[in-house]
């Protein structure tokens, strides 16, 4: 009969611990559109990792390992991944008895008057036990807290993949600025060459009497506009530096150079793949679910926290009041406790917390509603920018072969006398300003490349 008893209360006891209130999660299915606006969609289902290396430069791939190996933000969101997973640990080892261990000796010697009032024991205490603490998951409050800490361990992860995606971009895209800042710097450093020969060759002309003395301030002024932007390209280029050192962790210095922007000006096809991967690709929308997923069971928490829990607490030990025969039979003591402790009158408190947390849990849906149009978004203004700014080059180079061109007819009107020098400075500026955005329009050009992998969630 008592082996009876004791299978009938373990059924009893495993269901019980079958129970769970509150509903099942259940992932956002959120409606997604059938193409980008831009056409060009070519399938795919990869993850685009190591998307950088396409481009062929070991200076860049040595730039982007740098940063992910030292940039203080990885190295705090590692930290925080560790962090999330011992708090995992922690969730799981609930849902087991916890053992301790409790060892005294007490020696007490009071008089009489002492022992009257309660004072103290006269005597002796030597004692050791061990106790087992369990509380049963009647209601799946621990197993929700395990699934909530196991969502925010996946949130943290992907907070990290998301960190690491814009980390490469940032070094990506800063590195395309520094080369073309060089670009640039180089560009007014033979503009300034060059006007500085011209200014040489009509001073020269100014004293002899062939041309006046506006000629040859205007080209004084030519050289003087072309020469501002040196220092001006110089201190771009360094503070351009500094910050990608600064990403990969280290001081401010000198960066190393790869190949020029212009040995990119047909990038690779990039694999812009289906609207409905996106969903999975992106690390900051899988990261939002993750944090959703959590808010959502934390409702259940606050929902089991409304009914009883049941704790049972187990004794085993020796006390004696002298040492040399604690370990006798004598000195043995066991005991068992079982607990069931419950609200009662808590004035609605408990049910405005459910309530609480299924408004979190809305706001937490909404927040992921968001990133999910924001990364549609995204996707689209990069896909534009790319295909745009690809045109906008193509039309720069024209305009500068044109300004050049122009230049170089005004120079032997000029020569000849049938044009003022106002036309050369004119079409001077113009081949000046033209080159410039060749080699700005072609950064541009790469930044979009680089920000569509980002908004792919390319780089993990």
């Amino acid at each position: 009969m008592k082996k009876i008893l004791l299978l009938s209360s373990a059924l009893s006891l495993m269901l019980l611990c079958s129970c769970m209130v509150g509903k099942k999660y259940q992932p956002p299915q959120p409606a997604v559109p059938d193409s980008y606006r831009t056409a060009e969609v070519q399938p795919d289902t990869t993850a685009l990792p190591d998307w950088w290396i396409l481009f062929d430069d070991p200076v860049l791939n040595a730039l982007i390992r740098n940063a992910l190996s030292n940039n203080p933000d990885m190295l705090i969101a590692a930290s925080r991944i560790e962090e999330a997973r011992l708090m995992l640990g922690n969730a799981k080892a609930s849902l087991l008895p916890s053992l301790s261990y409790n060892v005294n000796a007490a020696v007490s010697d009071v008089g009489i008057d002492a022992q009257r009032v309660g004072a103290s024991i006269d005597g002796n205490v030597f004692k050791g036990y061990g106790m087992m603490y369990w509380e049963i998951d009647l209601w799946g409050k621990i197993r929700r807290s395990k699934k909530a800490a196991l969502a925010e361990f996946l949130a943290q992860e992907e907070n990290r993949n998301a960190l690491q995606v814009s980390l490469i971009a940032q070094v990506a895209t800063l590195y395309f600025q520094l080369r073309d800042f060089d670009a640039r710097l180089a560009i007014a450093e033979q503009t300034h060459q060059n006007r500085k020969e011209s200014t040489a060759i009509i001073a020269e002309r100014f004293d002899k009497g062939y041309v006046s003395e506006v000629d040859k301030l205007q080209a004084e002024l030519q050289e003087a506009l072309a020469e501002v932007m040196i220092p001006n390209f110089t201190r771009a280029i360094a503070q351009t530096e500094n910050a990608i050192n600064i990403l990969c962790g280290a001081f401010p210095d000198a960066v190393e150079r790869g190949k020029d922007n212009d040995a990119y000006v047909s990038a690779p096809a990039i694999p812009v793949g289906l609207p409905s991967q996106l969903l999975q690709r992106r690390p900051d929308i899988r990261a939002s679910e993750a944090a959703l997923h959590a808010q959502f069971e934390r409702i259940g928490i606050a929902q089991a926290s409304m009914y009883p829990s049941l704790s049972l607490t187990g004794l085993l030990g020796l006390a004696s009041p002298d040492l040399k025969t604690i370990l006798k039979n004598d000195a043995f003591y066991a005991s068992g406790i079982g607990g069931l402790t419950g609200p009662l009158f808590m004035f609605g408190q408990n049910r405005r917390w459910v309530n609480i947390e299924r408004s979190r849990t809305e706001a937490a849906m909404q927040n992921y509603q968001k990133t999910v149009l924001n990364a549609f978004r995204e996707v689209n203004d990069a896909l534009t920018a790319y295909h745009t700014y690809q045109q906008e080059h193509e039309i720069r180079l024209r305009q500068s072969e044109t300004a050049r061109k122009a230049l170089q007819l005004s120079y032997a009107l000029y020569d000849h006398g049938y044009s003022s020098y106002l036309e050369v400075m004119m079409q001077e500026n113009n081949l000046f300003d033209a080159e410039l955005q060749v080699s700005t329009t072609l950064q541009q050009q790469l930044a979009a490349y680089i920000q569509l992998y980002k908004t792919l969630g390319g780089g993990f």
